[in-house]
């Protein structure tokens, strides 16, 4: 749809799992057209690559394969598979994204043809040249990271074709970039269709993690599909963890980890030049954190 604003559009898909909207403005109407089209294919393309759901994406195969011999794998997945890597190792294996085994067994993600074992994080390796291999049974599931890596994507094609200003929201990960700031809604975790709270996004992406859609029983106690990389165990906290960070990859990993550590995470977050926000039930403010370094000069 074209909005009431000057040369403003904003289009919707689905994809990823969820529905992406784009909002961009700052050029021509048949420029922005083409900006938003390219912004869509790459996140397209990283659904083709990364998507669990699917057993011809890259991800199916490394899971199919990695486990016998080395896989070439596209540049975009390498770089996600390595940032993942990398948060696993600064959060002590709190994040890890081989716990897919455990949402196979709860039926949060289908049964492939692929080698369900015991390994974690740790298990896998990654060559320069874009290779992977497995040294134990491992299933790697990207969808507590791909998304946020996706949302990057996006404004790097809008902003290659010229676009001044825009936002991405895919599901809850956002990126905006321009001028102005924009107002985003925070959902009140025991009743997600009523508003706990705003905040004002700026030349920054941010990310909500929260299980209010998605808990459910299994075997007579309560599952989620977040899963703490430490312990194999369910989040069942009926909260949300909202963080804001320089880009959305680094959003959409973090808000996994504060989920666990809570106000333990400051040094992580500090690290990252990442602010967070967590809220109560009730939508009440439960902490807040806000790093020492000028956020505004993060790209």
């Amino acid at each position: 749809m074209r909005t009431n604003r000057q040369n403003e559009v904003r289009r919707c898909r689905p994809l990823l799992g969820t529905f992406v909207e784009i909002q961009a403005s700052g050029i021509d109407a048949a420029r922005l057209d083409e900006a938003i089209e390219a912004a869509f294919l790459a996140i397209a393309r990283v659904h083709r690559l990364m998507s669990f759901h699917d057993p011809e994406s890259e991800l199916s195969r490394i899971n199919r394969e990695a486990l016998y011999e080395w896989v070439r794998v596209h540049p975009w997945t390498w770089r996600v598979l390595k940032c993942a890597q990398e948060f696993s190792r600064s959060s002590d294996g709190i994040f890890d994204i081989t716990m897919a085994r455990q949402l196979v067994e709860w039926n949060y993600l289908p049964r492939h043809d692929a080698s369900i074992g015991s390994g974690s994080w740790r298990d896998i390796v990654l060559e320069d040249n874009c290779q992977v291999r497995f040294r134990k049974p491992v299933v790697v599931d990207l969808g507590g990271i791909a998304k946020g890596f996706a949302v990057d994507r996006a404004v790097k094609a809008l902003e290659h074709k010229g676009v001044m200003a825009a936002i991405v929201n895919a599901g809850g990960d956002l990126r905006a970039f321009g001028r102005a700031s924009r107002l985003v809604h925070l959902r009140r975790p025991a009743a997600p269709t009523r508003m706990g709270g705003a905040v004002k996004l700026c030349n920054r992406a941010m990310a909500t993690s929260g299980i209010y859609f998605a808990c459910k029983k299994k075997r007579c106690r309560r599952v989620s599909p977040l899963v703490a990389g430490d312990t194999g165990q369910a989040i069942r906290e009926l909260i949300s963890v909202t963080v804001g960070a320089a880009d959305c990859i680094t959003a959409d990993a973090l808000t996994k980890i504060v989920f666990v550590l809570r106000e333990r995470a400051a040094p992580l977050l500090a690290r990252y030049c990442a602010d967070a926000l967590v809220l109560e039930q009730d939508g009440a403010l439960c902490w807040m954190f806000n790093p020492p370094c000028d956020t505004s000069r993060q790209s």
